[in-house]
């Protein structure tokens, strides 16, 4: 596996949304809905068919110069199919999406390339992350919301989002804090660290702060927990602290044991 893998597929995932956002602003006009909507389909596409072509290319043909122009474009065929526009724009958008893509994805893997490794490269490692998202959220959807048949509905749409969520934040934020920490909780405030950052970018406002103080009981420590960005916070940092366990559960022989 190459250095530094969780940057290389967050790459995958951050090329196909930046493209595919950029595609429908230029479509249908610049505004964040579209923008984000767009970002959303691209990175799903990215992580439905680009990293498994990645990873395939990886194992199969690592020589062959023309693999993530041909990613490229099988990812810009099959977004464009999905959303079922005429015959001249099929081809233009796959031809441009697929070109767009592969030079954006070139671009961050020549820099990723650069950078130092981290750690020693870990299949499991990358999948452990995901995981602990979609168990994070996931279980948290599935006790918070009212008992029903649609229970498991509810519980698959949260794991879905903690797995994606993580793959799209967390894995940089991890990268980082793996490489400039060496805690035994460096898991735990990478956690942290996502989920602040995923309540930031989600536009949440910072909690107001009773001005009577913890004194005031439930009535500043309700508010605090339960509102603003101190949730994230909070659910990252619960996240981190499966990512450790899982971690420390399923750890190859030859890895440290601060790993």
């Amino acid at each position: 596996m190459k250095p530094n893998p969780e940057l290389r597929l967050w790459a995958v995932l951050l090329s196909g949304g930046l493209v595919y956002a950029g595609a429908k602003g230029l479509v249908n006009g610049w505004n964040g809905a579209q923008l984000f909507s767009g970002f959303l389909f691209g990175t799903l596409i990215a992580l439905c068919l680009g990293i498994p072509l990645l990873l395939l290319s990886d194992r199969r043909c690592p020589g062959f110069r023309g693999r993530h122009v041909l990613s490229g474009l099988i990812q810009a065929l099959v977004a464009c199919l999905l959303i079922r526009v005429s015959t001249l724009q099929l081809v233009l958008l796959s031809l441009g999406g697929g070109l767009a893509w592969s030079a954006l994805y070139s671009l961050l893997e020549s820099a990723v390339q650069r950078l130092a490794v981290s750690e020693r490269p870990s299949g499991w490692r990358l999948l452990a992350l995901p995981l602990a998202g979609a168990l994070t959220l996931g279980g948290l959807a599935a006790l918070l919301y009212p008992k029903g048949s649609e229970t498991v509905v509810v519980l698959l749409l949260g794991a879905a989002i903690g797995a994606w969520l993580s793959m799209l934040v967390c894995w940089p934020v991890q990268w980082l804090v793996e490489r400039w920490l060496r805690t035994a909780w460096r898991h735990v405030i990478g956690g942290g660290l996502s989920g602040g950052l995923i309540g930031a970018l989600s536009g949440v406002p910072w909690p107001v702060i009773n001005p009577q103080g913890p004194g005031a009981g439930m009535g500043f420590w309700g508010p605090l927990l339960t509102h603003g960005i101190v949730p994230f916070v909070l659910i990252g940092l619960l996240a981190g602290g499966l990512f450790s366990l899982l971690n420390r559960l399923f750890r190859q022989p030859g890895v440290a044991a601060g790993n």
